[in-house]
């Protein structure tokens, strides 16, 4: 990659160095899953890429994602799936009341067959060892990815296509994506992008844990009975998520409840208190008690859910965002880390190989162009799914657009 230092330019690539159709280099901030897609994708376009990490290793947490239909798709046209690291099917959604009543269950395996692609659940550490693999192995189509960890993007220039990493070094490519994530730097060289996220209302307790356990215990066995099965178990104002990953092996909770009654922060490796999380649902059902009992103390994580107004544009000439960056997402339907897998996709198919440089600006606009209504759309579905019960918002039980079933906005509140 060019690398500016002392403000000379050491090299002759960049938006300066070329002009006709060559492959492009592009400069990924931050390597999530939405970055390393989209590394993967225009790598497979035939293009330079190289991503800087602010951390020693963009490690996931101990966490599940969703990879629906939309998503999943995608990976495996990129050759990625999923299921090889361990992701397993979504079988059934099932959701109970806060006292233990069971108020609705149906077949998704049976749904699926309307889909293209399967609907997964994978841990989200196999899966971002997954895509980092494939980014930078040497197998596969294109030149390898580079990776560069412990490298914290401090600016940018978006007329020049150039980062300034917090020791001092510049990088200059022929554009930049920034997949830094809900608190981006590079969010604030958009126009209209200098705003700050802030907190929905909501917390969420989150952990996970050995299926088996609560399979062993006769109180808590009849939330394991079937291989594959999300449950929400839905309180006034608060609700627990609970699904299996990796082969079924280990359970994942994401337990939102008011944010006024748990110490979050916006970082959610933040540490949980259990005696906390048991005193938030003290009034459910005595068997969901005995479930959360049995969460691992030290591997409890607490984080304030945090929205952001949409921004006017996700782009400035030889910048653009993707992912949370550009749209975070509120987790009441899984689909954050979809679209940002999206957005990646997108993105690449804008570049082919043979792409002028001068063209970077439009081709960045067009990307705009085809995914800032979609995911502005979603981003304001999943917001409306996390409304309380008590807010007596119309719903119906119908799947949404994006495909996640649960309480979807009726006609009346969209």
């Amino acid at each position: 990659m060019t690398e500016i230092q002392g403000g000379l330019i050491n090299g002759t690539n960049g938006v300066n160095g070329h002009h006709g159709p060559s492959p492009l280099r592009v400069l990924i901030v931050g390597a999530g899953i939405g970055g390393l897609t989209a590394a993967i994708a225009l790598r497979q376009q035939g293009h330079e890429v190289v991503i800087l990490e602010q951390s020693r290793f963009a490690t996931e947490t101990g966490a599940a994602i969703h990879l629906a239909p939309n998503a999943n798709g995608i990976l495996r046209r990129l050759g990625i799936f999923a299921e090889d690291a361990g992701a397993n099917l979504m079988q059934r959604f099932t959701e109970y009341t806060a006292a233990g009543e069971k108020t609705r269950s149906m077949n998704t395996e049976e749904s699926s067959k309307i889909w293209q692609h399967p609907w997964l659940l994978a841990h989200r550490v196999h899966l971002h060892e997954t895509l980092r693999k494939v980014a930078t192995s040497s197998d596969g189509k294109g030149r390898p990815v580079q990776l560069h960890t412990s490298s914290k993007v401090v600016d940018v220039d978006p007329a020049t296509a150039t980062v300034t990493t917090e020791d001092g070094k510049k990088l200059q490519g022929d554009f930049i994506l920034g997949a830094d994530g809900v608190h981006s730097v590079t969010r604030s060289k958009v126009p209209g992008g200098d705003v700050k996220p802030f907190g929905s209302g909501k917390s969420a307790f989150r952990f996970l844990m050995k299926r088996k356990v609560a399979q062993d215990d006769p109180r808590t066995s009849k939330f394991v009975q079937r291989p594959g099965e999300l449950i929400i178990i839905y309180g006034a104002d608060r609700r627990i998520v609970m699904y299996p990953t990796s082969n079924n092996e280990l359970l994942n909770f994401v337990n939102i409840h008011p944010e006024s009654e748990s110490e979050a922060s916006g970082d959610w490796n933040t540490q949980g208190n259990l005696e906390k999380m048991l005193k938030v649902y003290k009034d459910f059902d005595p068997a969901v008690l005995a479930l959360l009992e049995k969460a691992d103390p030290e591997s409890l994580k607490v984080w304030k859910l945090l929205d952001m107004p949409i921004i006017p544009t996700w782009i400035n000439e030889r910048l653009a965002l993707l992912g949370d960056a550009a749209h975070p997402f509120l987790p009441h339907q899984g689909q954050g880390g979809g679209c940002a897998i999206e957005d990646a996709a997108c993105l690449a198919v804008c570049f082919p190989s043979d792409t002028p440089v001068a063209e970077v600006p439009a081709r960045l606009k067009l990307y705009e162009k085809i995914r800032y209504e979609r995911a502005n759309r979603i981003q304001e579905y999943s917001r409306m799914a996390g409304h309380d019960l008590k807010d007596n918002v119309k719903m119906d039980s119908t799947y949404t657009k994006v495909g996640f079933p649960g309480r979807r906005p009726s006609a009346d509140n969209i």
